[in-house]
Order: structure tokens, then sequence, then C-alpha cells
């Protein structure tokens, strides 16, 4: 599996569902969790954010973790 901290949360959220899908022996939960992936696949992506103090531009989880200058 991917190393977590390299991961936003829509990311790892997707990969909670695929895996407890992917998991289930119940009919029931199997598709209870196909249409909570059909409903994260319908979300909008995450906008981009400007950092304050430097200018830099990416997804807010990724530039709260970055090092400014």
């Amino acid at each position: 599996m991917t190393d977590d901290t390299t991961l936003t949360a829509r990311e790892r959220l997707r990969i909670h569902i695929r895996e407890a899908r992917r998991t289930t022996d119940s009919p029931i939960v199997e598709a209870q969790l196909a249409a909570a992936l059909d409903a994260w696949n319908d979300l909008p992506p995450t906008p981009l954010r400007e950092f304050p103090i430097c200018g830099r531009i990416g997804l807010p989880e990724r530039i709260q973790q970055h090092d400014c200058d």
C-alpha cells in the first residue's frame, strides 16, 4: 500500500472504500460500497490553494506540509 503521508484525504478515503469493497462477503455491503465509490467519483475536484507566505499553489493538505523559504 502507498505511504499515507503522500496521499490526500480524498485519496485515502477512496483506497479504504475500494479495499472494504474488495474484502466484503456481503452483497448488501458490497452494493453500499459500490454506491459510495460512485458518489466519490461524482465529487468535484479539490480546488488548489495559494500559500499566503510564499505563493506556492497546490492541494491544501500538501501546501500545509511544504517547506517554505
